[in-house]
């Protein structure tokens, strides 16, 4: 993704609240951000694989129905922790199972709808799917299960309906092993809670606390720039026919821009619940508000959009409300880092996205 490089957020950053309280910083966003999320996610993928479960025990439009809305309560508590790219997430490429996405080629897609055809057994089975392509593992590939080509077989029985089903029941069980693990990997005692919450030299992940810091103003930053660069800007394409809206996220369930505004939400209560707010007030008071309230403003209109994303990003008047946001977006990008970056004292030179 063509990235606003943190470099050029940070280029005029001058450490001026050195002591800014950087323990403090990672204490709060784990315990109001991190935790409360992984939580909801992890409840909510419970809830998911026992909705497909019914619906493969008994098919039915009911059924599929009530497992399509488990779907989309999934998603929306994964848009929230979905900027999270550190930690337990990053461990067993849980990251890339549960999340396969950008796919430009549709590798994911044809992974799945060849299984499909060929019924393969070993993607019906919670204890070998984690073995399988990671395109076969996650949210993509239970969103083509039950929005999909086919889906509707999930409401009739049969043999093509027991293999659809029992490969949407294998998925569901995986996310919901993930969510748990993840969720646990972030409890007091674990190890990368450990490395996060007492960084030193011998620590493998932290060796100050301000690196603790900066891991989450990465965090901030790249989860709004993904929101313009990646998900807005693929899909819109420089003009209205060259627009793609089969790159975005989650445009079979119509979803899309749903996760969208939820990345923008996780930035916002990151930026408030972790104290970075706190921290650009003792700076440049009243400043903070402006953040939270650029933020809100993408917010709305991205769920002010009740289009789905094939028809908006084709329509004039949504295409141009997008465009304007994009533009928004990279200033309270730039805003917001540089005020951080300047307040907590952080200077680097790479790119957010590039994963050095």
């Amino acid at each position: 993704m063509q990235a606003l490089s943190l470099a050029a957020l940070c280029a005029s950053a001058v450490p001026v609240h050195a002591d800014a309280d950087h323990a403090a910083i990672a204490k709060a966003t784990l315990e109001q951000f991190i935790r409360p999320g992984y939580a909801h996610f992890t409840e909510s993928t419970e809830v998911l694989s026992e909705s497909v479960s019914a619906l493969c025990a008994k098919p039915s439009a009911a059924a599929l129905k009530d497992t399509q809305k488990a779907f989309a309560a999934s998603v929306e508590a994964w848009s929230v922790v979905e900027v999270i790219r550190f930690g337990p997430v990053a461990q067993e490429q849980r990251y890339d199972r549960i999340f396969y996405w950008p796919d430009p080629k549709g590798l994911g897609t044809r992974q799945v709808r060849e299984a499909l055809t060929k019924q393969d057994q070993s993607v019906t089975d919670v204890a070998s799917l984690p073995g399988k392509s990671v395109a076969l593992q996650g949210l993509p590939a239970l969103e083509y299960l039950v929005y999909g080509d086919g889906a509707g077989t999930l409401v009739k029985g049969g043999a093509e309906s027991q293999f659809r089903g029992r490969f949407a029941q294998a998925v569901a069980g995986n996310l919901a092993v993930m969510a748990k693990d993840i969720a646990a990997g972030w409890q007091d005692g674990a190890p990368y809670t450990n490395s996060y919450l007492q960084p030193g030299p011998s620590n493998a992940a932290y060796h100050t606390e301000k690196e603790v810091t900066l891991e989450l103003f990465k965090t901030f930053v790249t989860g709004i720039e993904m929101v313009r660069d990646q998900k807005m800007a693929k899909a819109l394409g420089a003009k209205a026919d060259q627009a793609r809206p089969q790159l975005a996220a989650f445009w079979r369930s119509g979803l899309s821009f749903a996760n969208m505004a939820d990345n923008l939400t996780a930035a916002r209560e990151l930026f408030t619940k972790g104290g970075f707010a706190q921290v650009v007030h003792s700076d440049s008071p009243g400043v903070e508000e402006s953040v939270v309230f650029d933020l809100n403003h993408a917010i709305e209109v991205l769920r002010g959009i009740n289009k789905p994303i094939a028809d908006a990003v084709h329509n004039e008047e949504s295409r141009a409300k997008l465009e304007a946001l994009r533009v928004s977006l990279k200033s309270a990008a730039t805003t917001a880092g540089d005020i951080i970056a300047r307040s907590a004292g952080l200077t680097f030179g790479f790119n957010a996205m590039d994963g050095d």
